[in-house]
């Protein structure tokens, strides 16, 4: 039985402008509504979705920076599974050597504490190459909107099997929605996966159930299967 339904935000929930898509608010809302509890996960910052989930209006822990920080949706009680580590020593060669690289902005402000988040200003192939060459304990994955550099085991499957424990319950008990690489590890984890359209081949394949939306659209679409599908509606 799915108690839980988790989903990704950036493509998920917004536009492809990452603005909040309503249909897919009035998803959450309706699930919230039905006692099934919403997880926000996401490769933003605690304090994003912290942000996300007072306006929304969610109640199940945020999982945040790739699964590198879990709270309660206050944002509140914070554990965090990740560290920056050697993300340092990378992002010093790889700046000497790719100068067009960039962090991202909430990187330049601090807000990061479990991993490296890079702009789309190289290719995720050369950060691998890089990451290989120094023979760093870390891996690079790109979300479609961002590369995230972080320790192996930091990743939203292992930040969903957290909040579960946070919760009281199996992971095999969450239904995950989601739209890009960095959401393969959450498919690992949970009982119930769904893929939004656009997302790659790679997770569409791994998927319980593709929606035929893309985007919010999709992402409400994914809510209402679960819904439907496990008796809720």
């Amino acid at each position: 039985m799915i108690r839980v339904i988790s989903v990704d935000i950036d493509g998920t929930i917004t536009y492809p402008d990452r603005r909040l898509h309503e249909e897919a608010l009035t998803a959450i809302r309706k699930a919230e509504e039905l006692g099934v509890k919403v997880m926000l996960v996401t490769g933003n910052t605690a304090g994003f979705a912290m942000g996300a989930s007072v306006l929304i209006g969610t109640t199940g822990p945020i999982i945040a920076e790739d699964g590198g920080v879990v709270a309660d949706h206050r944002g509140d009680n914070r554990i965090y599974l990740g560290d920056m580590g050697e993300s340092t020593i990378l992002w010093s060669e790889l700046k000497k050597r790719y100068p067009e690289a960039e962090m991202s902005y909430t990187m330049k402000y601090g807000e990061r504490r479990a991993g490296l988040v890079l702009r789309r200003t190289i290719p995720v192939e050369a950060v691998r190459k890089l990451i290989k060459e120094l023979n760093l304990n870390l891996e690079a994955v790109d979300s479609g909107f961002a590369i995230h550099v972080k320790q192996p085991w930091v990743n939203k499957g292992n930040g969903i099997r957290k909040a579960c424990e946070i919760l009281g319950i199996k992971p095999k008990e969450v239904a995950h929605i989601g739209d890009g690489e960095n959401d393969l590890a959450a498919f690992d984890a949970v009982g119930y996966k769904v893929a939004v359209a656009q997302a790659p081949e790679t997770l569409k394949r791994r998927a319980d159930y593709v929606t035929r939306k893309s985007y919010g659209e999709g992402g409400a679409e994914g809510i209402f299967h679960v819904l439907k599908k496990f008796g809720y509606l």
